[in-house]
């Protein structure tokens, strides 16, 4: 598994996933101002400038903790969602029909004797890998306020909410790999990827963009529920996985 984990490394586009990660950047933090712009709003305030709005904010724990949270769900967790949709399952797909197609030996010996464990390193680098661009989106637009002279507050339902949203994504991940490798590859349930992943970037940009995103309800009681949700998504996907049959790929 750390062989395949590794060659996942060597292979990835870096240039074209900095560039997402570049573009994911400046779209989100696009979608944290206009969340500023809100919380002025509603908060009554007519403030000229961005720097003076920040400063005004930081004069009460109250305000501080609310566009903390916005940072929190627009920078880090809406921005995990959509990279779970336009990074995370175009790696399931792309692994499972480019090795398929290519024949490599060793995947093909790999698959004979280890499938789950190949099944196992795909879902855990396309899950590792939008955790991280996820995690450096929010750190990046964090630091850009904090920079601007916002002094952002910690909260115990920020690691309550981000928890349960990782693990929902993490369930969504598996879930998606293993009906691909069920399928073994079926070309009518790769179409319905594409046509889901189309339809949730159409649809993910604009919801971010306006509605007050707000995971901050997401308590630990969400987070026990999204956990028995993995284990429950794990059992069905190993009964799934007992379609899956060797021949077709190799």
């Amino acid at each position: 598994m750390l062989a395949l984990l590794r060659k996942d490394i060597k292979t990835l586009n870096w240039k074209r996933s900095l560039t997402m990660q570049a573009l994911m950047f400046g779209i989100f933090f696009v979608f944290t101002l206009g969340q500023l712009g809100e919380i002025e709003a509603d908060l009554g305030l007519s403030i000229d400038g961005m720097i003076p709005l920040l400063h005004q904010l930081n004069k009460s724990q109250e305000h501080r903790l609310i566009f903390t949270n916005s940072i929190m769900a627009v920078g880090f967790l809406s921005s995990a969602l959509v990279f779970a949709l336009y990074v995370g399952i175009p790696h399931v797909l792309q692994f499972f029909t480019k090795e398929k197609a290519e024949k490599n030996l060793s995947f093909l010996l790999a698959v004979v004797s280890k499938p789950n464990k190949i099944m196992l390193a795909v879902w855990l680098f396309a899950f590792i890998r939008v955790v991280a661009m996820a995690l450096i989106n929010g750190v990046l637009i964090w630091f850009v306020f904090t920079a601007l002279g916002f002094r952002s507050i910690g909260s115990v339902h920020f690691f309550s909410s981000g928890l349960t949203i990782l693990l929902c994504i993490g369930a969504f991940l598996y879930l998606a790999n293993a009906v691909v490798w069920a399928t073994n590859g079926s070309e009518m349930v790769l179409k319905m990827y594409r046509v889901m992943i189309l339809v949730g970037i159409v649809a993910a940009f604009p919801a971010v963009n306006y509605l007050r995103m707000d995971f901050s309800f997401l308590d630990f009681r969400y987070a026990l529920l999204s956990a028995g949700v993995l284990v429950i998504t794990l059992l069905l996907s190993s009964l799934l996985t007992r379609c899956f049959k060797v021949e077709k790929v190799v």
